[in-house]
């Protein structure tokens, strides 16, 4: 089989492609490491006393076990150079708040020197827990009590708001779990994405006899792969038409941190 060069531009794609999805894990500077001791309550900004923090701990302990739902609480000093809501979609993927299996995490994140709150669901959360109730929460129960400076009466009433938007939504499997640490890059989307290049691969093969070459160049018949997304975009560039498609697929990365919610401050 002759190898053309459109077909060694499409293995170049896919390669750096999968280069894409290797590097999902890096990120900013900023965001800080995963506690050694997992927990769903980091109060890294010092907004709460020991009893308060543990008070918050034992309730969504207890809701985590009844529904596998994963309210995560994190306070930090600042934000860096980062949005608030960059760093709290970056946090949770870091984090693996809500664990990239069940994508049923809940992140609320208070920067205590930069005065700003997001609330970030997973997307498979964000039906029961869509922006319009996150903003709520942040307008009705956090802004007003942070003025005050009752921080636990605030993230009190979050939680339980955010409780009861999300209960129902998953039956919980495997108890006695808090914040997970990284578990790295999920084998099943090595899986797929192998899987993808195995079957275009063997495409190619059965359809070689459809590509020829032209004194001008190379000309197709039937089909090509678009250059511009094998996975996200789809198959496209038929007849010579131009590339389509764009880098998609797998969004979110791991835990399902799409930039849903809402952001505010007080």
């Amino acid at each position: 089989m002759k190898i053309t060069i459109k077909y060694i531009v499409f293995l170049v794609l896919i390669f750096l492609q999968i280069n894409l999805f290797a590097q999902v894990d890096t990120y900013h500077a900023v965001i800080p490491d995963v506690p050694s001791t997992p927990a769903l309550v980091n109060d890294l900004g010092d907004m709460l006393t020991p009893a308060e923090e543990q008070l918050l701990e034992t309730k969504l302990e207890k809701f985590n076990t009844e529904t596998s739902n994963e309210i995560a609480v994190v306070t930090v000093e600042s934000l860096g150079d980062l949005e608030v809501s960059q760093f709290a979609n970056e946090l949770g993927r870091k984090w693996d708040i809500g664990k990239a299996t069940k994508r049923n995490g809940v992140l609320v994140l208070i920067s205590k020197n930069d005065r700003k709150i997001n609330i970030s669901p997973s997307d498979k959360l964000q039906g029961a827990l869509p922006d319009v109730i996150c903003s709520r929460i942040i307008r009705e129960n956090i802004v007003p009590n942070f003025k005050n400076k009752q921080y636990y009466a605030a993230l009190n009433e979050a939680t339980d708001n955010i409780m009861a938007a999300t209960k129902g939504e998953f039956t919980n499997d495997n108890t006695g779990e808090g914040v997970s640490g990284v578990s790295g890059f999920p084998v099943i989307f090595i899986i797929l994405i192998f899987g993808f290049i195995f079957i275009a691969f063997m495409y190619f093969i059965r359809n070689k006899n459809n590509i020829y070459v032209s004194r001008r160049g190379y000309n197709y018949n039937d089909w090509t792969p678009g250059a511009g997304g094998f996975f996200g975009g789809g198959f496209g560039g038929n007849n010579n038409d131009s590339d389509g498609g764009g880098f998609g697929g797998f969004g979110g990365g791991g835990s399902g941190f799409d930039g849903g919610g809402a952001s505010g401050s007080w």
